[in-house]
């Protein structure tokens, strides 16, 4: 059963709502994804209903329902205003109350009214309680339900350094002292920050998700004879096509059933199966995949595989499958904060107990206590990684490196192991000629009228070429054209033009050898003229960002669907080791047997075919302009699709680590030097709301270094 869950905002979430359903009689197992909010629930009807199950959701603070595409998308806009708008409250709130306190702080040295020192701190305390209670509802909300469920997290460290702080700050406003108030909001509002931002994020994986499954539900033109021998042509949804059935393909249209091709020859765009460029011609009784698109013209294939059993499908099922078993990282640090808090909680309470009979001055004890809670406010632990990671989205987004969730640049910067698509990822995206043999003299004019207007691949590349290297215009019109298997059949003064394929030249009777690699062949009036080789070269810096990686101490290997040599030959040029030719399941079967070896695994790829091995890695990259499917499943998108900002994106995601550790050790060094200073009565109130945000700003001045 997929639910779709609402008012998730952090690791935590996911790993409460897992654990209470679990404990449930009946439940068999449960799968929350962060990124997309659905819940894959798997239990016994018999032993517990459905209802039993939403209602256990309800009870530890989130709303769950079934999933439905239509509804969730409405939703999901509701939610992100909502989030939108306690945002906007926590801003506003918080740039006023930091004013107010710089005008209580300057009224402190030039002698004040009191009466106005007063009204400045109700003022504070407004604007800070809207922070509070709108802006940081969801913190307090999980950390209600946490503590409900005995689950110490994050939501209750940041919600009890602000209560915390907060309660003081009233107190402080009506016994003249000094409130601190703006740290309460500063608390709340910096970390909700870095969830809205998630937030963003995740809402466009959503969309995506939602988009690939739309995909699938297109229609299929099917041909039936009926009596007579006249033959019926229907529009019908594939999943109601039925093995044996003729399936006609139109130029352009996608192949959405496995079946056998019945037409003499078709050609195909192979590029969402196998990440190839170049387009593979085929002939009767050729198997065909779907995912196949036409690229010549129409051809009539039967289907022998049902629709949910084809490999696109399977494809999509793998995909979803696989992405539900992300690694959740920062549930490691909730569970730090988990323990942190619980002994926050000791020493403040053995501080109370202790000054309190030792001392036997209560009100001392409450003071102390008061000042323990206060100094040690998780503010700084809770920003140490989020911020860090957010300032490094940030930083990596300015070099073209989008990344879905800050949390993935800490799992990045701790890959060992880096496998890498060819086609489009270390090469060019688009064919080249790299060989050219003419045979005969002839108009190159004349050639590029026949395939300028052509939105094949070769074709395009040749045309580059021609008006590159020849100089070449179309600017003599042709008297007739069409696109036949396999080529183009033109007429200019009444001579025959003919370019494609060399099957396709051979089977017009023209003479010509069989040449290794994608080619163009070119012939007037039954003549060969003129043949191109084409290949998809490496990307300028393919050679010096690999090395780079290396330099590093990563594995880089290549997972290429290519069968050609070219793979192998580029593998040596850039020194690593090419596993060739894979399927997208071979693929995935890589990934898989390096993550049982317990290495961390990253995929960089740009195809269909690369979804799968990117879903299960533990962080992928995909190139910007890569297939939905993998920009879907893909944990960071390179805008800048040449190599180097696979490069980029490590550097950054190494300094953001390092970031977040440096700050781990500034709040454990605050703490370890401050908590002690507290019990022991050296430092008040004033002085450790003070030390906490300076605790604060050391490690948000710190995420922000260069």
């Amino acid at each position: 059963m997929a639910l779709i869950l609402e008012n998730i905002h952090c690791a935590a979430c996911i790993w409460l709502i897992e654990h209470v359903l679990l404990k449930q009689e009946g439940v068999e197992s449960v799968q929350v994804n962060y990124t997309t909010h659905r819940a894959y629930v798997h239990f016994d009807p018999q032993v517990i209903a459905l209802s039993k199950v939403l209602h256990t959701i309800e009870q530890v603070g989130y709303h769950a329902r079934i999933f439905d595409p239509k509804v969730h998308e409405k939703d999901a806009k509701k939610q992100h205003y909502r989030h939108y708008v306690a945002l906007v409250v926590g801003i506003f709130s918080t740039m006023n109350v930091m004013w107010i306190a710089i005008a209580n702080y300057a009224g402190y040295f030039s002698g004040m009214d009191a009466s106005m020192g007063f009204k400045l701190n109700i003022a504070s305390w407004i604007l800070s309680s809207l922070t509070l209670f709108i802006t940081g509802a969801g913190f307090l909300k999980g950390a209600f339900y946490g503590l409900k469920n005995g689950f110490f997290g994050m939501d209750l460290s940041v919600s009890l350094g602000a209560l915390t702080t907060y309660i003081y700050s009233i107190y402080a406003t009506f016994h003249a002292q000094e409130p601190y108030f703006e740290s309460v909001s500063m608390i709340i509002t910096l970390v909700f920050i870095s969830k809205f931002l998630e937030l963003k994020a995740k809402h466009r994986a959503n969309a995506l998700l939602d988009g690939l499954q739309d995909s699938l539900n297109v229609q299929v033109l099917l041909l039936r004879e009926k009596e007579g021998g006249e033959i019926e042509r229907c529009m019908m949804p594939p999943d109601q096509i039925q093995i044996g059935d003729r399936i006609e393909v139109l130029s352009g249209e996608s192949v959405l059933l496995d079946g056998v091709l019945e037409s003499a020859h078709a050609q195909v765009n192979t590029q969402i199966v196998n990440g190839e460029i170049a387009p593979l011609s085929l002939h009767a009784n050729d198997p065909i995949l779907s995912g196949y698109t036409n690229a010549g013209a129409r051809f009539i294939y039967r289907v022998h595989t049902p629709f949910k059993q084809s490999f696109l499908s399977q494809m999509v099922q793998l995909v979803q499958k696989s992405f539900t078993q992300k690694p959740q990282i920062q549930l490691h640090a909730d569970k730090l904060a988990h323990r942190f808090t619980q002994a926050v909680l000791g020493i403040a309470l053995v501080s109370l107990l202790g000054w309190g009979f030792l001392g036997g001055v209560w009100e001392r004890a409450l003071v102390i206590s008061v000042s323990v809670l206060i100094i040690a406010c998780p503010c700084a632990f809770a920003l140490a990684t989020p911020i860090a990671l957010v300032l490094g989205v940030n930083r990596a987004f300015k070099q073209g490196v989008l990344c879905k969730q800050a949390a993935c640049l800490e799992t990045l910067a701790k890959v060992t192991r880096v496998f890498v698509d060819k086609t489009g990822t270390l090469t060019m995206p688009s064919l080249q000629v790299q060989d050219y043999q003419v045979y005969a003299d002839y108009n190159p004019h004349w050639l590029l009228s026949l395939i300028t207007h052509n939105s094949h691949p070769i074709s395009k590349g040749v045309g580059t070429w021609i008006q590159e290297n020849l100089n070449a215009q179309a600017s003599v019109p042709l008297e007739s054209l069409a696109q036949e298997e396999g080529g183009l059949r033109g007429v200019i003064q009444g001579h025959v033009l003919l370019g494609g394929s060399v099957d396709y030249l051979r089977a017009q009777g023209v003479q010509i050898a069989q040449p290794e690699g994608s080619h163009f062949a070119y012939s007037v009036d039954g003549e060969l003229k003129a043949l191109f080789i084409l290949h998809a070269p490496l990307k300028p810096d393919s050679l010096e960002s690999v090395q780079a990686l290396q330099k590093m101490g990563l594995e880089v290997e290549i997972l290429s669907g290519d069968a050609s040599a070219q793979a192998r030959h580029i593998a040596q040029t850039l020194g690593i080791t090419c596993h060739a030719p894979l399927s997208p399941h071979q693929k995935l079967t890589h990934v898989q047997d390096a993550l049982a070896r317990g290495e961390m695994v990253a995929m960089v790829g740009d195809g269909a075919n690369d979804a799968p091995a990117l879903a299960q890695s533990q962080v992928s990259l995909c190139m910007y302009e890569g297939h939905d499917l993998s920009l879907l499943h893909s944990d960071v998108i390179l805008l800048d699709t040449s190599f180097k900002s696979v490069y980029n994106a490590f550097s950054i995601a190494k300094q953001a680590h390092s970031r977040v550790r440096q700050n781990l050790c500034i709040s454990a060094l605050y703490n370890a030097l401050l908590i002690p200073c507290a019990v022991c009565g050296l430092v008040n109130p004033p002085l450790a709301a003070l030390s906490m945000s300076l605790s604060s700003l050391l490690v948000v001045g710190n995420s922000f270094r260069k």
